[in-house]
């Protein structure tokens, strides 16, 4: 992974290499079902698969769903559209605006077709002769123009008679040349289309949806519902749907198979070659100009009417494609989990769980640092001082993994991980202290107001103490302790720190006086990523919480599986982690 050690990832509980954790003790005993504690720590995520890529996520990029108590990583919430927008505007379209016309802005809005710009719609410089006569009436013409490259639409010979409705006036033009049988020297070198691409869409659009309207296989409109089971449907049109036994009858009826277009009226459309004549014109052409007059395939694929232009001269400006804004639902219990705001102009969001607010969050750095220590990276002259020392096999190495809790409950943390790592190198760890609690996170001020109550001379010692911590590496209570089985070796408000004891496995095995043979050979050859030692750690969180009226709504009864308002409820949460250390030494 190409990250920067010591990283953590974390995994998300969608994916089978990790154990699948009870989200919450309270639903557990209320539904009567027994924990298999067995299954569940029997099974050890192997950082080395070549699937754990697709498992493990920073935790920045995780969202959490507060109604299952997980984690929920891309693969386990489904999108939805909120609003259409054009990004250069800000006008929201409709759904059924997008609909009828399309994804793209149907205003004033377009791009130029050479380099993407925005392209302004600028008044064409009169002669200079016509002011010398005033009384004949002067002709304004317009043409949309680019401020970066300076292309500009009378490269097409396209102008407009007023600055507003482009898009109407564009949309004349171009259906004017195309039904003028190529008098215009640009539609000469053009690709004959028989059949306009709108045309062609539209023609497909109809054909298929009468398709699936005799077929039965129409959209479901609830297909992201909890009732979009047919086994569900059936049942509810059964009890208040009152359909007639023919009506059922027919719905009962096995559906026709789906058959192609098969004429031009159906949206149908074969390859027409190139009569030679056009081609050989094309060709005098290409030899005549350069390689810049030609278009690219980015170009062409850019925007419907420049799919056939083989020349810059021919390019049709691009209308601005809509972007959406995207609402996220878990996929388990449609639950949001984020919603941004609709309204176009605002960035903020109206829902947004974020794991980092909701699970612990697990830090690690180095007992001992390096003697000097590694300068700031706003500091760093050269590219070699980021390179970080490799491990030494069969060197036993310590160091502090703090846990820090986002949520305002105390909770209980249980560390656990194998003996050996997984993989072709086998590497010992030890956690000296697996169980122990962490604060609960308060108010920055609270911490604030209780250092200001402590004497002065205690706080000047403290920050001479940080100050030669910041120095040295370490601070100068640290120098003669001594890591204890056990014991938690910092704490403070929110966060806890414990030791690790970390002895990195050799990544060739010993010299052997027995010959081996292919098969043992093939097994001991390392594979990609081998020398980096990760270390899987099992995270299990406990604490208790007051369920709050505004978890029901109002007037909202109570539920036998969250239990009672007023009532304190057990929630846990389980989840996989890998410490990336570092990578090991040959």
């Amino acid at each position: 992974m190409a990250a920067a050690f010591p990283y953590t990832h974390y995994a998300c509980p969608c994916s089978d290499l990790t154990s699948t954790a009870p989200s919450s003790i309270s639903k557990r005993i209320s539904n009567n079902q027994p924990a298999n504690a067995d299954l569940t720590d029997d099974r050890t995520f192997n950082p080395h698969d070549p699937r754990a890529n697709c498992a493990l996520y920073p935790l920045d990029h995780l969202l959490f769903c507060d109604e299952c108590d997980a984690i929920r990583c891309p693969k386990c919430w489904t999108e939805e559209i909120i609003n259409w927008y054009c990004p250069t505007c800000l006008f929201e379209v409709p759904s059924s605006a997008v609909k009828s016309d399309g994804n793209r802005c149907s205003r004033n809005c377009y791009t130029c077709p050479a380099c993407t710009a925005p392209l302004a719609v600028a008044a064409m410089p009169q002669p200079a002769g016509d002011y010398l006569k005033p009384t004949e009436p002067a002709t304004e013409a317009y043409m949309l123009q680019c401020g970066y490259c300076d292309w500009s639409s009378r490269d097409l010979d396209v102008l407009f008679s007023k600055p507003t409705k482009i898009t109407e006036q564009l949309a004349k033009q171009r259906k004017a040349r195309l039904g003028s049988s190529g008098k215009e020297a640009s539609d000469k070198d053009a690709k004959p289309n028989p059949v306009g691409h709108d045309t062609a869409f539209g023609s497909l659009t109809t054909f298929y949806k009468a398709q699936l309207s005799e077929s039965g296989d129409a959209q479901n409109q609830f297909a992201n519902s909890p009732y979009s089971s047919p086994a569900n449907l059936q049942r509810i049109m059964n009890i208040y749907g009152g359909l007639s036994a023919n009506t059922l009858k027919k719905s009962r009826e096995t559906p026709q198979p789906m058959r192609e277009a098969r004429d031009s009226n159906e949206g149908f459309s074969t390859y027409t070659p190139d009569p030679v004549e056009h081609e050989a014109t094309v060709i005098s052409k290409l030899r005549s100009l350069s390689w810049e007059d030609t278009t690219t395939t980015e170009q062409r694929l850019a925007a419907p009417p420049n799919n056939y232009s083989r020349f810059a001269d021919q390019l049709w400006p691009v209308a601005t494609p809509l972007r959406t804004r995207k609402g996220k639902r878990c996929e388990t219990c449609r639950h949001l989990i984020s919603r941004p705001d609709s309204k176009v102009s605002h960035i903020r969001y109206k829902i947004r769980l974020l794991a980092m607010n909701n699970i612990p969050r697990i830090f690690m750095r180095p007992l001992h640092l390096p003697n000097p220590p590694p300068p700031n990276a706003a500091f760093r002259l050269r590219a070699d001082d980021a390179v970080q020392a490799e491990l030494q096999p069969n060197v036993a190495q310590q160091y502090i993994l703090t846990i820090r809790n986002p949520i305002f409950e105390t909770i209980k943390v249980t560390l656990a991980t194998p003996g050996t790592t997984p993989g072709n190198v086998a590497s010992r760890v030890t956690i000296l202290c697996p169980s122990f609690p962490v604060g609960p996170a308060g108010d920055v001020w609270d911490e604030a107001l209780s250092s200001s109550t402590t004497p002065a001379s205690a706080s000047n010692d403290g920050s001479r103490k940080a100050a030669m911590a910041s120095l040295t590496g370490k601070a100068p209570e640290d120098a003669d302790r001594q890591p204890e089985a056990g014991k938690v070796w910092d704490r403070t408000r929110n966060s806890t720190s414990v030791i690790v004891e970390i002895v990195p496995g050799p990544l060739k095995a010993p010299p052997s006086i027995v010959p081996k043979t292919e098969a043992e050979l093939a097994d001991q050859a390392l594979d990609e990523d081998d020398e980096v030692l990760e270390v899987p750690i099992y995270v299990r969180a406990e604490w208790e919480t007051v369920i709050d009226a505004d978890a029901f709504g109002p007037g909202a009864k109570d539920d036998k599986h969250h239990g009672r308002q007023g009532e304190k409820v057990t929630k846990e949460l389980a989840y996989w982690c890998v410490l990336g250390v570092g990578k090991i030494a040959e």
